[in-house]
């Protein structure tokens, strides 16, 4: 099964979003690993001891994901899940373990993880990160009406380009050559307004071209 599509720059970007809903600056070169310190720390501040613990679970759990400790990091998943549920460092948890799923070929796990965020989680750009996620996997394992049904869920304008490519990817699994032509030609105007996924056009107007469209 194939691993998820852009994962950490989809994360990244929401996280950039997120933070900066606070007031806060995060550099374009920060890595996930420097946002997951400095982040965590400063929005434990924010919501006090619960978020503090919280934190502490979420960054064991992301050294675990770094170390390929699955069944640490899904450990501590369940836990934040369990005692944490409405707390951000649940849902990128959640995220790390459902990876952890595709990686080793479990589709079905991945999908249960991915929709208790879509579920749980107020957080648009958090939830979007999850539905595309959830769309790729579904792909991945033929359910292409259920893929669909995700790829038209986005709600964010920050990956409006990322859902129309992946309805463009999922109608050329059904057949549909000339749906999938006008999602890639959408996703080609999002991406040319710029943003995080800008240096994506070229891979969209690849496939495009491939359909016999320009």
């Amino acid at each position: 099964m194939a691993v998820y599509d852009l994962e950490e720059q989809e994360q990244l970007s929401a996280l950039k979003a997120w933070w900066g809903k606070y007031g806060n600056i995060i550099s374009t070169g920060a890595t996930v690993v420097a946002i997951g310190v400095i982040a965590w720390t400063a929005w434990s501040r924010y919501q006090g001891s619960q978020s503090e613990n919280a934190s502490v679970l979420y960054a064991e759990a992301f050294r675990a994901a770094q170390a390929n400790d699955v069944p640490k990091l899904q450990q501590l998943a369940n836990q934040l899940t369990k005692d944490y549920p409405g707390h951000l460092q649940a849902a990128l948890a959640t995220l790390l373990s459902a990876r952890a799923d595709v990686e080793k070929n479990d589709g079905k796990a991945a999908r249960v993880k991915l929709e208790w965020i879509t579920a749980n989680v107020k957080d648009p750009l958090i939830k979007d990160v999850a539905r595309l996620r959830l769309a790729a996997v579904l792909l991945d394992d033929k359910l292409l009406d259920e893929a669909l049904t995700q790829a038209n869920a986005g709600t964010t304008k920050e990956y409006a380009g990322r859902f129309a490519e992946m309805r463009g990817d999922v109608l050329i699994e059904q057949g549909k050559t000339e749906d999938a032509k006008a999602a890639f030609k959408q996703a080609l105007e999002k991406y040319s307004e710029g943003g995080e996924f800008a240096s994506l056009k070229n891979v969209v107007q690849t496939k495009l071209e491939a359909l016999g469209g320009n």
